[in-house]
């Protein structure tokens, strides 16, 4: 069973309840005669007392004292009904359904009782009882819309489709033509293939209310919909007689235009409606999403929305998602400056919003504005302080600008704020710290933070390649190193970095021919992109596999690229490997 469903039925019941209670404190109409005196009196206590325990909310206690109710007075059909709801609620339907029809046997002429038997029978997929029961209920009470409406949905679910057209009828005889009424019988006439009387129920709507051109839309939609594009250009063209510059009415049209192939049209027309007044601000945005999607996967136009945004911009000024937007697009043409403006505002705008706050710092640091970075994590920590993400990136703003013993603060402020439970970015926290100990010389106090890292998560690829590598710089521990390098690259075997890492390791250790096969890997994955770093490594190993002039050319790259110690000259110079 589908669980709304049953909570549905539940929340029903309970409505029900003070409804549904009988005379006489809920006793059958045979209590008086069957039971004695002192047994009505406690009848009475356990079914008022069950009844005011329930209102407080202590429903375990009042689900008992009704369960002793009902041992008293087995035809009470009230009792049952109030039973019945409790094993509803406890999960149990079938029980539910057992003292249910015993209080619609009791007192057939009780609406509630019968209406909730009927709604437990249809979810328990019991449509030919679900039917009996709400065609008796219907012919008690013609003019009831809700039985009806509910006759034609177990219809529906049995797949008797006229007869749920029928009863949907009937109910629009009591109602007079409804939206909800005619979309419906529109959907069944459509599963029928009889198109015809389908749209004929759009076309009552718009005869009912002649002046809502919203009907005039909607046909035209369900038309398209259908695939039938003739229809649906007639449809829009006639609302558009009533009011053509209707915000709806262009988005409609812009979908048709959309689905004939006409993009320039539907563009036209999708602007039209952005910058239209009476257009609200979240379908605004909604619009705005998919709209830039689409801009942004085919990278066209985007400068043209500079006037779209300038003109929803004056309409909303305070939304924050517009300024976000506008940023997007212009961090895809590369106007860092002007998309860090305008996520300011939108920070400001909803500074709660921790998205905003990571596109903003995700800006800084494209533009390696690491003054910028400490900046907005420090305003964002007055508004989301237990965002850890915050501490970490300050931290790094911080490490970059070589304040090492600031970055160090931050990460472990950020230690302090974090949930226990993540700890993914305990671990990288951790992480961070041991590379700061390591930047401030401090190499022990690194290496213990590595440790407590690898603590949180063993899985942490960028701790294991840098523990590994500065142990391969020390020299210590060799042994150690291989096994943390040999897990990175593991964990990520494409990492040219990491690869590199493991490459030198085993240079240090001798094995020469293993690490120029992982110095090659590195070079072939970083595809172009190595540092100068990695090729004086490239050709260290080279000259240890005896291919000097190789390692030479390497070296000479590593010089092109940047590096300009004294040592890598002398490599080349003397065309031989100088230890470090």
């Amino acid at each position: 069973m589908k669980g709304f469903k049953w909570i549905k039925i539940v929340c029903a019941g309970l409505m029900l309840s003070a409804c549904a209670s009988s005379s006489k404190l809920g006793r059958g109409s045979e209590a008086d005669d069957l039971l004695s005196e002192s047994e009505r009196r406690k009848f009475d206590y356990y079914f008022l007392e069950s009844l005011r325990l329930k209102n407080q909310g202590k429903q375990d206690a009042a689900f008992d004292l009704m369960k002793k109710a009902v041992a008293i007075d087995t035809t009470s059909a009230a009792a049952g009904f109030e039973l019945a709801n409790y094993y509803l609620k406890l999960g149990r339907p079938l029980l539910a359904l057992d003292y249910l029809q015993g209080a619609t046997r009791r007192d057939p002429d009780n609406y509630w009782y019968s209406m909730l038997e009927a709604r437990l029978l249809q979810n328990l997929n019991m449509s030919d009882e679900a039917v009996a029961v709400y065609s008796r209920l219907a012919e008690k009470n013609p003019d009831n819309t809700e039985i009806n409406y509910a006759l034609a949905d177990v219809y529906t679910q049995r797949g008797e489709t006229e007869k749920a057209i029928a009863a949907l009828d009937k109910m629009e005889e009591n109602t007079g033509v409804m939206e909800p009424i005619s979309l419906e019988k529109h959907r069944l006439y459509m599963t029928l293939d009889r198109k015809e009387e389908a749209f004929q129920e759009v076309r009552k709507l718009i005869a009912a209310y002649p002046t809502l051109i919203q009907y005039q839309i909607l046909l035209g939609d369900l038309y398209l919909g259908a695939g039938m594009l003739t229809e649906a250009k007639a449809a829009y063209d006639q609302a558009a007689l009533t009011e053509p510059d209707n915000v709806y009415l262009l988005l409609a049209m812009a979908n048709y235009y959309n689905s004939i192939g006409d993009i320039t049209a539907s563009n036209k027309l999708v602007k039209d409606a952005l910058v239209n007044e009476k257009l609200d601000v979240d379908t605004k945005v909604k619009m705005l999403t998919g709209y830039l999607s689409t801009l942004l996967q085919k990278k066209e136009s985007l400068n043209e929305t500079d006037s779209l945004f300038t003109t929803i911009i004056d309409q909303h000024p305070q939304v924050s998602e517009v300024h976000a937007l506008y940023a997007e697009v212009l961090v895809s043409t590369n106007r860092m400056k002007e998309a860090r403006e305008q996520l300011g505002f939108a920070v400001d705008f909803n500074p709660n919003e921790r998205n905003l706050w990571m596109q903003l710092i995700g800006v800084d640091m494209r533009q390696e504005n690491w003054a910028g970075v400490v900046e907005s994590t420090e305003k964002g920590m007055h508004y989301v302080p237990e965002m850890p993400e915050l501490y970490l990136y300050q931290g790094v703003g911080y490490s970059m600008m070589d304040k090492q013993e600031q970055a160090l603060k931050a990460y472990q402020k950020g230690l302090e704020k974090i949930d226990p439970k993540n700890v993914q970015m305990i671990s990288t926290l951790w992480g961070q710290i041991g590379d700061v100990y390591y930047k401030l010389d401090q190499i022990q106090k690194a290496y213990d933070s590595y440790d407590e890292a690898l603590k949180y998560n063993e899985k942490n690829a960028a701790v294991l390649n840098n523990y590994s590598y500065f142990l391969s710089l020390e020299g210590k521990d060799l042994s150690k190193a291989e096994r943390l390098s040999g897990k990175a690259v593991e964990l990520e075997p494409n990492n040219a970095t990491y690869l590199d890492t493991y490459a030198w390791i085993y240079f240090k250790q001798g094995n020469y021919m293993l690490a120029k096969f992982y110095i090659q890997s590195a070079v072939n994955k970083a595809d172009g992109s190595q540092s100068a770093e990695v090729m004086e490594h490239y050709g260290d190993i080279l000259f240890m596999n005896d291919e000097k002039e190789a390692a030479v050319a390497q070296w000479k790259k590593a010089q092109e690229m940047g590096n300009d110690s004294e040592v890598l000259k002398k490599k080349i110079e003397t065309k031989n490997y100088i230890k470090e």
